[in-house]
């Protein structure tokens, strides 16, 4: 007898915690070797940029997308982005989406501007806001569907998940995958 209810007792199985869709995000993005700065203010998103334009050095040569969102948030530094793309060593730009399952950064023609991955510059600063936070990259598709009308919707889809070169290139999960020094800038912007 006892070995049936030893056969058919429940077992207390740990329930496994779940956590937020920034912290998974967040965990994921600095695992592949994000740099990840997190602000509550455009004061702190200045103080950042210029922190980071700090530490790559004083003659980097940086351009940047020019969309809207950029322009705005650093309109007092926009001197510093008058590089070529091609002659940058730092491309500033925003992105459509941020993908926690997989830790990156999604953008489009409108960020990349038709160009390969490959072709942009090496380092990447990214601006980004709390609301671009999706769970995965079939949800960031939806965001985009919704966000753009259909004579707008972006071409050139990627999804930049490597932050770090690799010294292995035989690397079975990085071969044939670019990866970029990046740094997001993330603005919280969702009240609670």
């Amino acid at each position: 007898m006892n070995f049936f209810k030893n056969l058919f007792k429940k077992k207390d199985i740990p329930k496994q915690t779940k956590i937020s869709i920034d912290e998974l995000f967040a965990r994921n993005f600095t695992k592949k070797g994000g740099k990840f700065i997190y602000c509550t203010s455009d004061i702190e998103v200045q103080d950042t940029f210029r922190q980071i334009v700090k530490e790559l050095g004083i003659t980097i040569k940086m351009s940047s997308n020019n969309s809207e969102t950029i322009n705005e948030m650093f309109e007092e530094n926009e001197t510093l982005f008058a590089t070529p793309i091609a002659e940058a060593d730092v491309y500033l730009t925003d992105c459509e989406c941020l993908v926690a399952d997989v830790g990156g950064i999604m953008f489009s023609s409108h960020q990349i501007k038709h160009k390969k991955i490959e072709k942009l510059p090496e380092t990447f600063i990214v601006f980004a806001r709390t609301s671009q936070l999706v769970k995965d990259i079939a949800q960031g598709m939806r965001t985009i569907n919704k966000k753009y009308c259909d004579n707008q919707k972006p071409t050139g889809l990627m999804t930049l998940q490597n932050f770090i070169q690799e010294t292995d290139a035989t690397s079975i999960e990085t071969y044939g995958v670019s990866s970029k020094e990046t740094y997001l800038i993330l603005l919280e912007n969702i009240t609670q």
